[in-house]
């Protein structure tokens, strides 16, 4: 038993040592990182070897170590969480992420998944996806992990978090150009069409728009409800229709109102999935001649062109949903007159 230091290479060779302990339960040599040098103190190691000793003595370390589960095993309450309690309605992306985990680690006990597991999980998966791709797959083990922890199901510290996320090198986002909006609804299908007029009048994430139900609109006060289910933050809003999209839904409802949904798929069938929306939405941006757009980027363009015009920073951070106003602030741009009065100071020394 013991405290002890070791190096750690990252993915472009830099090295960085950590604190680990070492113990033993029934013969069995156990390694646990304890966190960076520098964040995490020798002292904090031995504190941490100590309390292991104690729960040998005690007994307690052998209990937890025969109940902890398979990363197998437990994904199974994992996913069920997710799917019945949380109402996560992507939980078919983690049983996806999940599956991927499973052929990798799917044997092994939670608190045998390791940190250099997680690194070299991630240089191999970097060979065929992007930085992006990977952390959504360990950000879904991460929260397994946490969960775990926090039903007691392993003792150990989250590898995951240790290893830390990877570097993204985000798109910028694109605003669509007035020009482009019209090649690209003249270039929609019939189908497509309206649920674009939708995004853009309002600002709605793609889920929230294919997820829209005639119980959820009102034209008679020009309200759309986002309901708490299909809210990325978890909680409702109303969002104002406006005059042109009032015209739209109008029309649309003469097409649709025989079903629950809103928007249908092209064989008028609820409800479109999201794979089949991106197929038809890439195709429309290449019929249209328009490049790096997704249609994540509509919510962008709404937000942008209502600061532009001189709607109030808080009202549009209430109609896009978001948790903090500094998240709407990055649409915002000085005004012209604020630019005119800072130019007045440089007159100063000139």
């Amino acid at each position: 038993m013991g405290v002890f230091k070791r190096i750690r290479k990252g993915k472009e060779g830099k090295e960085t040592p950590y604190w680990y302990i070492r113990y033993s339960v029934h013969g069995k040599i156990k390694w646990e990182s304890i966190g960076k040098v520098g964040s995490v103190t020798k002292d904090n190691a031995r504190a941490k070897l100590a309390e292991r000793k104690k729960q040998i003595r005690l007994g307690q370390l052998d209990m937890i170590e025969n109940d902890i589960p398979t990363l197998e095993e437990f994904t199974i309450d994992y996913l069920v969480y997710q799917r019945d309690v949380k109402q996560k309605r992507s939980w078919g992306k983690d049983e996806a992420h999940m599956k991927r985990f499973n052929s990798i680690f799917g044997e092994r006990k939670l608190s045998d998944i390791n940190v250099k597991d997680i690194d070299d999980y991630k240089l191999n998966r970097l060979k065929e996806v992007k930085p992006a791709t990977v952390n959504r797959e360990l950000s879904v083990l991460r929260h397994l992990l946490f969960l775990a922890k926090k039903w007691k199901k392993f003792f150990s510290d989250n590898p995951v978090s240790e290893s830390g996320l990877l570097t993204e090198h985000n798109l910028k986002e694109r605003i669509l150009k007035p020009e482009e909006e019209e090649r690209l609804l003249s270039c929609s299908a019939n189908h497509l069409k309206p649920i674009l007029i939708t995004a853009l009048n309002t600002g709605m994430r793609k889920g929230e728009v294919l997820s829209l139900k005639w119980a959820d609109i009102d034209l008679e006060q020009n309200l759309i409800l986002v309901r708490h289910t299909v809210s990325k933050s978890k909680k409702p809003r109303l969002i104002p229709i406006s005059s042109a999209l009032r015209r739209l839904l109008v029309e649309q409802k003469l097409k649709t109102s025989w079903n629950d949904y809103v928007f249908l798929n092209p064989e008028g069938n609820p409800y479109l999935r999201p794979d089949a929306l991106k197929r038809c939405f890439e195709g429309a941006c290449r019929r249209a001649n328009i490049v790096g757009l997704r249609f994540h980027d509509l919510r962008h363009t709404a937000a942008t062109r209502m600061i532009e015009r001189g709607a109030n920073i808080v009202a549009v951070s209430k109609i896009l949903g978001h948790a903090d106003i500094k998240t709407t602030m990055r649409y915002a741009h000085p005004e012209d007159s604020l630019k005119e009065a800072v130019e007045k100071l440089s007159a100063i020394n000139d």
